[in-house]
C-alpha cells in the first residue's frame, strides 16, 4: 500500500495516482514558505504549481489586496474636482 502525501489515501502499490484525489503518487507534497510576499505572483506558472496551497491562497490574498488598493485609488483620482491645480515642482 501506498500513502498519498496530500490526503494520506491508502493506495495499491501499482497505482500511478491517488485513488482519492487523483495526485501523483510518487510527487512529494510541497512544504509551507516561511514567508510570502506580492512579488511571487510574477514567478511563472510551473514554478507556482510546486508551491503548498496555503502558500498560494496567502499570495491570493496579497494580490486581491493590492488590486483592491489601486481601484479604490482610481475611484479618489475620479473624484476629484476638475479645477485642482498640481504642483509641478514635486
Amino acid at each position: 500500500m501506498i500513502c498519498c502525501s496530500y490526503c494520506e489515501t491508502e493506495n495499491q502499490g501499482n497505482d500511478k495516482n491517488c485513488s482519492f484525489g487523483g495526485a501523483e503518487l510518487k510527487r512529494q507534497r510541497p512544504k509551507i514558505r516561511e514567508f510570502v510576499y506580492l512579488e511571487l505572483c510574477e514567478r511563472p506558472f510551473q514554478e507556482l504549481e510546486l508551491s503548498h496551497t496555503y502558500d498560494l491562497l496567502v499570495l491570493l490574498r496579497l494580490v486581491r489586496a493590492k488590486r483592491t488598493k489601486s481601484y479604490d485609488l482610481m475611484i479618489t483620482v475620479q473624484k476629484a474636482p476638475d479645477d485642482v491645480e498640481i504642483d509641478q515642482e514635486l
